[in-house]
């Protein structure tokens, strides 16, 4: 597909056969769905994944280590050298040596004979952005500014943000790592956290939403790409259920590839907060008519007829902190599969 590969549209890819998360499946999907999008690297490739707590190979929580090795196997077929692909995280401050352990990401860099990379540690690139809303100064990761930068989250849900999924995946670049917690409350706020804004939504999320768009101006990935073979619900951490789709969804815009990610988990993403505020500020399309949208099939690449036959079998809860679920808002193809089921 080189030459295919628009800027704007959203690829949509699943994986032909029920694999478990212990399968050739994880490897395979990741290998098939970037070398049917073909981009043109030409330097270093640093793929940035979510593992951002402790979790088990097959947790659901983690981007699948055996995902990140099939696009390693796609890398090195094009001729990338191993000492020339990383992959970099930054989410578990001086001890991200132990997440890459118990996460399986050591045992695949050993395989593979490429480098992890501790994004606590790394050296900073400082943006200055005085239009920003929230985030006048941020410093971003020099290992993700510098190279060829893939975003890899995982297909979740968050207790604040709804789904967490490439742009909030960009909050692992951010350096110093005691800046990144964007989920934070300002204390100049006082206790107005559950104030509802006119997005129509907690003050606490709504600050949230826009940090994050201010980040997506200062981290830019090249590619992104969520890995959703299994994908996670709840409140995106230790407390939910694992619902396999099957499902990889990239494209170079994370706003738009995020709105399509959490329309297939069954959400309006209109009613997203981070989305509306990220088309509101210009940064994609939200609005899944007017997103081009196209599938990936043995290999082959062509628009996408029906984007409802990639939805979820079942949609995403969201839970709070507390653990009691959210009401966000199903979109219209949702709703009417849960009307027909009841």
């Amino acid at each position: 597909m080189s030459g295919h590969f628009i800027d704007n549209a959203v690829y949509v890819y699943k994986l032909n056969y029920n694999c478990g998360p212990l399968s050739d499946g994880m490897a395979q999907a990741g290998y098939e769905f970037l070398k049917a999008l073909s981009p043109d690297i030409k330097k270093r490739v640093v793929m940035k994944p979510n593992v951002t707590v402790p979790s088990d190979i097959d947790s659901g929580i983690i981007t699948h280590p055996a995902f990140i090795s099939g696009m390693i196997d796609y890398l090195k077929e094009i001729g990338i050298k191993p000492d020339d692909i990383m992959v970099a995280e930054g989410g578990g401050d001086n001890i991200m040596d132990e997440y890459y352990d118990k996460g399986g990401y050591t045992e695949v860099a050993r395989k593979q004979g490429i480098k992890l990379v501790n994004l606590n540690l790394d050296e900073s690139i400082v943006h200055k952005m005085p239009s920003a809303e929230y985030l006048k100064e941020i410093g971003i990761a020099k290992t993700v500014k510098e190279n060829y930068f893939i975003n890899v989250p995982k297909l979740k849900t968050h207790n604040l943000a709804v789904t967490t999924l490439c742009m909030k995946n960009l909050m692992g670049t951010i350096t110093p790592p005691e800046i990144r917690h964007l989920c934070a409350f300002p204390k100049e706020y006082g206790n107005r956290w559950h104030e509802i804004t006119p997005s129509g939504i907690e003050l606490r999320e709504e600050v949230l939403c826009r940090r994050l768009c201010d980040l997506a101006k200062a981290s830019v990935p090249d590619l992104n790409i969520v890995e959703g073979i299994v994908g996670r619900d709840g409140t995106a951490f230790h407390h939910g259920k694992n619902i396999q789709t099957n499902l990889v969804v990239g494209g170079k815009n994370p706003t738009s590839v995020d709105a399509v990610t959490s329309y297939l988990m069954g959400f309006e993403p209109s009613a997203i907060g981070y989305l509306k505020i990220a088309f509101q500020r210009g940064l994609g399309e939200i609005d899944i008519e007017k997103i081009k949208i196209y599938e990936i099939n043995d290999g082959s690449v062509k628009i996408c007829d029906d984007i409802n036959k990639y939805m979820s079998p079942i949609p995403f809860e969201v839970l709070a902190w507390d653990k009691h679920a959210r009401d966000i808002p199903l979109n219209k193809e949702m709703l009417r599969r849960q009307q027909v089921l009841v």
